[in-house]
């Protein structure tokens, strides 16, 4: 391990592998990060993977917009495939409420520069067969929505980062940062200890106890979400093309 680093980034998880390819990506040099486990061992590994642009933030829209656009590329550009399916997106609207929320994304969308727009019930048995439309008022679709394997995005970013001279740290177990008096961070591990000019919290489901050793409260709540894996269906095999994602708030 070196004992020197421009950026340390603590945790493995896609936000902080994600950070290390862009900062490589952006002519960073001397950068590091270090994972207590295997890359994608916290939370990313089962995530669910859905890349929609439906959202209320045009900031924010923008950011899924470039996700959407890398994501079918990072195979090309890093060797590790990605598990990509751009199948589109279908986001639903029940009242007169989430109606008028559909319409101003769909400003937002227009601003973003993304393909979105609102569907009545008939269109959306169009798109998706097996869909209930009972009581439905709408749907937000989207062309370019999909679907990713976290785990595959996160492996492929870190194959990226290290063609550019990015380091990865694995099996390392971050115990404590100190603040030094010439304004760098020491970074202590369980392997040694690297001294930074920056130092990056993306420990996931820690980093309320990366943040609390230098003095930082982060407020987050860890809580347990659920999901179903089902068998393949033959229903579905039998397509010709591949559902749309759907996102429904009520469910």
């Amino acid at each position: 391990m070196k004992s020197h680093a421009r950026v340390v980034i603590v945790g493995g998880g896609i936000m902080g592998v994600g950070l290390l390819y862009h900062l490589a990506l952006e002519g960073w040099s001397d950068i590091v990060l270090i994972e207590k486990g295997e890359l994608t061992s916290g939370s990313t590994w089962h995530a669910a993977g859905q890349c929609p642009h439906f959202n209320g933030s045009l900031n924010m829209t923008k950011v899924h917009v470039y996700g959407t656009e890398l994501y079918p590329k990072l195979e090309a550009l890093t060797g590790q495939a990605v598990s990509w399916h751009g199948c589109g997106g279908l986001r639903l609207a029940q009242t007169d409420e989430e109606l008028n929320w559909l319409k101003y994304v769909e400003g937002i969308s227009k601003l973003a520069g993304y393909e979105g727009e609102i569907i009545g019930p008939g269109e959306i048995r169009k798109y998706h067969p097996f869909l209930e439309t009972f009581g439905l008022k709408a749907a937000f679709r989207t062309v370019t929505d999909g679907h990713v394997a976290p785990a595959d995005v996160t492996n492929a970013m870190a194959a990226g980062a290290r063609k550019l001279g990015a380091e990865i740290y694995r099996r390392t177990l971050v115990t404590d940062i100190k603040l030094l008096k010439t304004g760098e961070w020491q970074v202590i591990t369980d392997k040694g200890n690297i001294t930074a000019e920056h130092v990056v919290n993306s420990a996931g489901s820690y980093c309320d106890v990366v943040g609390a050793w230098t003095g930082h409260n982060v407020p987050i709540a860890n809580m347990l979400h659920h999901y179903t894996i089902t068998e393949p269906l033959q229903e579905l095999i039998d397509l010709e093309t591949e559902l749309p994602v759907v996102r429904d708030p009520y469910s």
